[in-house]
């Protein structure tokens, strides 16, 4: 007697996918929120800052974040081909990391990098997909290191 198990490698890719949108999208938020805080709270100096624009750029995040993780991402989730819209949010993360202090790159870069990751088993856009996880990986990466060229 011999049974047989078919995986379908998307679909659990694609509930993998949704599973990690608020985790990301949290930590996103934190990490771009994280480059004014220290800017606004940093001791013994006085601060870069005022309160208000602290409040600017965490607003900056929270729609970008909302805009990426909330719609975007779960409207491409339900296509039956997201590779074209991964690789447009990675790409616009990863050519923008420099201005990473305005607020909107590290979403980008890592909306489309879990994009990308949720279709690379796709049967339409497998390969825009891949580009899209391996650019938007590299944005993330680019992101963190300009944030890092500024504090080190």
């Amino acid at each position: 007697m011999s049974s047989s198990h078919t995986v379908d490698l998307n679909s659990s890719q694609l509930a993998s996918a949704r599973r990690l949108i608020w985790p990301t999208a949290a930590v996103i938020f934190l990490f771009t929120v994280s480059y004014p805080a220290n800017d606004f709270a940093p001791p013994p100096s006085p601060p870069d800052i005022g309160l208000g624009m602290l409040l600017v750029y965490a607003a900056i995040a929270a729609v970008t974040g909302g805009v990426v993780f909330a719609w975007v991402l779960p409207w491409a989730l339900r296509q039956e081909s997201s590779g074209g819209v991964a690789l447009a949010l990675a790409v616009l993360g990863t050519v923008l990391a420099p201005a990473f202090w305005a607020g909107f790159p590290p979403a980008l870069a890592a909306g489309g990098a879990l994009l990308g990751w949720a279709g690379i088993h796709a049967r339409k856009g497998r390969s825009l997909s891949r580009a899209a996880f391996g650019i938007g990986v590299l944005g993330v990466h680019f992101n963190v290191a300009s944030y890092a060229a500024v504090f080190i």
